[in-house]
């Protein structure tokens, strides 16, 4: 008797095919618009219904965190155009919304490292919002192995 699949794994084997080169062009279009889909998601609460870019911000974020009570995160973007805000949403926390950045006229990058607590694996979403009201976001995993939040019953 086999295990069932489920959507998670089936995502992380699909990323290390497409890594090593196996999988089609098709599979690997596939699993970018599922990667879309996913950020559209994550940042439906903070931008409503706006179309959500992929590209221009840049997210780093540790493959593997040993604890998920500080988690090291950077994102920022290149270039001289200056977003109003970023956020960064965890989207397996109790409460997703992780921070929210917003950019004064004397700032000088679009860049901003901070840690965050994590908890559980997870896919981290960045988002800028532009002057001109585009938002433009990337996401990046992150496993973890050692939780930190919890969230209490009820």
């Amino acid at each position: 008797m086999t295990a069932p699949v489920d959507r998670r794994s089936l995502l992380a084997a699909a990323a290390a095919l497409t890594a090593a080169g196996a999988l089609s062009p098709a599979v690997a279009l596939a699993q970018t618009a599922s990667n879309a889909t996913v950020m559209a998601v994550a940042l439906r609460p903070v931008f409503g219904d706006k179309p959500i870019k992929p590209g221009k911000v840049q997210l780093k974020v540790p493959v593997v965190a040993e604890n998920g009570s500080s988690v090291q995160v950077s994102v920022g973007m290149d270039g001289p155009e200056m977003p109003k805000r970023m956020v960064m949403v965890a989207t397996a926390n109790p409460q997703p919304l992780a921070t929210e950045i917003r950019f004064g006229p004397r700032a000088a990058r679009a860049e901003v490292t901070t840690r965050l607590r994590l908890a559980r694996s997870q896919t981290i979403v960045a988002a800028a919002e532009m002057p001109d009201g585009t938002v433009w976001a990337t996401s990046a995993d992150v496993t973890i192995t050692s939780g930190a939040c919890i969230e209490l019953g009820e």
